[in-house]
């Protein structure tokens, strides 16, 4: 319905531009990956955009961390867009998903991504305002660079016809799209002479950035560099690309078609309930793709479960042996060393998993951790904001570490 008004108040404004003989701008969102709502004009070539946001099954912890939108008919033209309706709700608390740290991004043709170079941020009214004078005719504008499910299904098609990578779907999602169980070792050696590493990516869709990492690591890993063969020769990597394909392709934010988070409900799911299955089949498929390789096929000894957060970077997990502990805290100190990893504390071992896929710890004893990458600017060391050549460059050095971190004695 929102997406429908803004279409309507976007007609109007055609109809309005035409008739003072102006070229008229047009908003669109008829496209994959795209979300905004409420679309206001304030002046000529002056924008309010509402972020159309998110909830949860019960109509709470509205998320609005996401906005991706294209403007046609903007050549020359001195745009003033401000984005606003940042507020909601956090763990049924409220909360803001926008400062004064993060700008948006843009793009002539939808591929290659610039942060603007400056934002202006009103900390009251909680609102976000950019300038831009294209010199296309069509830009578009998000928080982050998006990673749409379409790019990674052409990944996959092309990286799936090397004989060391096996794509098995393990199941649906809510809307019928599939989802993907990624392998990529030598098949001529035994796996149970191999150590065992998992790397998950995008249970929540508007955390772009991890597909981009995801991305430079499954390339890497099925290359032909020497250390790439070398590895896949001792280390059976698994890859779980993308867990919330329904949301990346219909631009929403943090929970699944039915409004349940993809990352609180890890420890609810019973792989014996159809209801569970019916209500999260991307948690139920995965944890099920998960346990049973662990516990009948392989012992997993070290699993990664990336996501971004606004200006926070770190490690953290549930683990509490020693023997368990010591991969993560190998890994933790070689991503420390690098310049893709900035944490903003220390490795955590935290008791409780509040519902996320760190739970895999204390339900099956899987040495898993959540990693949270910034999507703001580090100037201890990166020197600006992240951008999806940043990341996809992290993903060859998170994979080499994470293989470096089981291997060593």
């Amino acid at each position: 319905m929102k997406k429908l008004l803004s279409w309507l108040l976007t007609l109007a404004w055609l109809f309005l531009g035409a008739a003072r003989g102006a070229s008229p701008v047009l908003i669109r969102t008829d496209f994959e990956g795209a979300s905004l709502g409420k679309v206001e004009s304030i002046g000529d070539d002056c924008f309010r955009l509402h972020v159309e946001g998110q909830s949860n099954e019960f109509g709470r912890n509205r998320q609005a961390t996401w906005y991706f939108f294209r403007m046609d008919h903007v050549r020359g033209r001195k745009l003033t867009l401000t984005l606003t309706d940042f507020e909601g709700e956090y763990n049924g608390r409220p909360a803001c998903a926008m400062n004064g740290e993060l700008r948006p991004v843009y793009s002539l043709d939808g591929e290659r991504w610039t942060h603007f170079e400056a934002m202006e941020w009103d900390a009251q009214a909680k609102e976000a305002t950019v300038h831009l004078s294209p010199e296309s005719d069509t830009i578009f504008v998000a928080h982050v660079p998006p990673y749409p499910f379409s790019r990674l299904t052409g990944l996959i098609q092309t990286i799936a016809l090397e004989d060391f990578v096996f794509d098995e779907v393990i199941g649906k999602t809510c809307q019928g799209r599939e989802l993907h169980v990624l392998t990529v070792s030598n098949p001529a050696i035994a796996d149970s002479e191999k150590k065992c590493v998992w790397l998950q990516a995008r249970q929540h869709a508007w955390e772009a950035g991890t597909s981009w990492v995801m991305e430079g690591a499954l390339r890497f890993m099925v290359s032909q560099n020497p250390d790439a063969i070398r590895l896949r020769d001792r280390v059976l990597f698994k890859f779980t690309p993308m867990v919330d394909p329904d949301g990346c392709a219909s631009g929403k934010v943090r929970f699944n078609a039915l409004g349940y988070d993809v990352n609180r409900h890890w420890d609810e799911v019973d792989l014996r309930s159809k209801t569970a299955l019916s209500r999260m089949p991307e948690i139920w498929y995965v944890k099920k793709a998960v346990t049973q390789f662990h516990s009948a096929q392989h012992r997993i000894d070290l699993m990664i479960n990336m996501h971004n957060t606004e200006t926070a970077e770190y490690l953290e997990s549930c683990v509490d042996e020693e023997v368990a502990s010591a991969p993560l805290i190998r890994l933790f100190a070689s991503l420390s060393e690098g310049n893709g990893f900035v944490p903003s504390r220390r490795l955590a071992f935290v008791p409780a998993s509040g519902g996320t896929a760190n739970d895999l710890w204390w339900s099956h004893r899987i040495p898993v951790a959540l990693m949270e990458l910034r999507i703001s600017d580090s100037q201890k060391r990166r020197g600006h904001f992240p951008t999806s050549s940043d990341r996809l460059e992290f993903g060859e050095e998170l994979i080499r570490a994470m293989a470096k971190a089981v291997l060593e004695p």
